[in-house]
């Protein structure tokens, strides 16, 4: 109120020279002369700011365009903004209108403090780029993008906060009974809305402990999770899963559930067990020596860490060889090449001893009394089934000569004639 009140008194006094200085009244004086000055003011600040900001994108520091950059527009709202509300001013008070000069002071200040928040967010936006990709004359490292996203949200919200608190203090509201009121009203929003704040924490601890990033590949054996995290909010983590479609976990959820993040691994492991045939045990000494050289030579197996090779296990069909060791390669498409042709080595390694890899199959065997027997018994089958032969193609041959016989009786001589009757009645 006081400040109203010393504003006004000047704006008076101001019109009052004016009124002796010119001709025309004093009020339109001063808003020819404000619209002038804030025309001017404008132009010039506007073709510095450009110019600045244009300069300082080549500064090793990240800070000073961001600077530039938020507060650059939001100024010149601001500039114009001041000019309307000090014309209106000077209306009220040619017509007399009380109070408007309190309530363009206060109209002021709020747009001021939304200014002030819309400059605070721009910088923020800038300032998050130039962390993650500094100045190519910077010497400063890169931050990553979850630090990055992290320091701008946090930052947007105490600034919206205090802006919030700012703006009530101004409308004349009381702080004290502000803030009794919202500790018994936060205990109530803290009971109805616990999940919401569970997730709030749970971003922010996220953001502060940094199990994961944007971009990192995740997976849960807890849950059915894995996929690529795309965003990290303040109540949803964005992962968009390797079959396309993005699932959203809630951010208190990873508090309770373990998480892996195979994008930070060092090395993967590639831990095979190769079959043997069992006519081959002497040389599975020979095999597993060269098969251990072979990887200790290989330029993408990390020969400082451990490499097993050893016969481990009799299998029911096989000779059961043990193959431990470190791929430097960790992405996922390059390690399964590798891992291809580390086994296709191992199967060259087993054909050059003249071996062979082990299938499944099962041997019998037999006593001799019983091979034995099982011989006798099929040779007296083999002598049964000749005397069946013989007997049965003999009757064969006396049923042919039957038929042959029966056949010789039935036809006549050539010169043999029938009785006759009468003849030998005659003679």
């Amino acid at each position: 109120m006081e400040a109203t009140a010393l504003w006004r008194q000047l704006l008076i006094g101001m019109r009052d020279r004016l009124d002796q200085l010119f001709a025309i009244p004093g009020w339109a004086t001063m808003l020819i002369g404000l619209a002038l000055l804030t025309v001017i003011i404008d132009i010039t600040t506007a073709l510095l700011l450009r110019r600045l900001e244009r300069r300082l994108r080549h500064s090793p520091r990240r800070w000073d365009d961001a600077l530039v950059h938020g507060f650059r527009v939001p100024f010149r709202v601001w500039l114009w903004s001041g000019a309307l509300c000090m014309i209106l001013t000077l209306v009220a008070q040619e017509v007399e209108f009380e109070g408007g000069s309190r309530y363009m002071a206060m109209a002021f200040g709020m747009i001021t403090l939304l200014l002030l928040f819309w400059g605070e967010v721009r910088l923020m936006h800038r300032l998050e780029q130039r962390l993650v990709f500094p100045p190519g004359s910077s010497k400063s490292t890169p931050v990553d993008q979850t630090t990055a996203s992290a320091v701008t949200k946090i930052s947007g919200a105490v600034t919206l906060i205090v802006v919030l608190l700012l703006a009530m203090q101004l409308l004349g509201v009381d702080m004290s009974s502000i803030l009794a009121v919202g500790g018994a009203g936060g205990l109530l929003v803290g009971f109805a809305a616990r999940d919401v704040m569970a997730n709030f924490f749970g971003g922010m601890v996220i953001h502060l402990d940094k199990p994961f990033q944007v971009g990192h590949w995740i997976r849960s054996p807890d849950r059915e999770i894995e996929g690529v995290v795309e965003d990290i909010g303040w109540r949803l983590t964005r992962i968009r899963t390797f079959a396309g479609p993005p699932i959203y976990v809630p951010n208190a959820a990873f508090s309770r559930i373990t998480i892996e993040t195979p994008s930070r691994m060092e090395a993967r492991l590639i831990w095979e067990n190769i079959g043997v045939r069992y006519q081959d045990a002497h040389c599975i000494e020979a095999i597993t020596s060269d098969i251990r050289e072979m990887l200790d030579q290989d330029e993408e197996i990390n020969s400082d860490e451990l490499i097993t090779v050893n016969f481990n296990q009799y299998g029911d069909y096989s000779l059961n060889l043990m193959i431990y060791a470190l791929s430097c390669v960790t992405d996922w498409q390059r390690y399964n090449e590798t891992r291809q042709r580390i086994l296709l080595k191992v199967r060259d390694i087993i054909y050059h001893h003249e071996a062979e890899l082990a299938l499944p199959a099962s041997r019998v065997y037999v006593p001799d009394e019983v091979r034995l027997a099982n011989d006798m018994r099929q040779d007296d089958l083999e002598t049964e089934g000749d005397s069946r032969q013989d007997s049965a193609s003999q009757n064969a041959r006396s049923a042919a000569r039957s038929r042959t016989r029966d056949k010789d009786r039935g036809q006549k001589a050539p010169f043999d004639t029938e009785p006759n009757s009468e003849s030998d009645g005659d003679g």
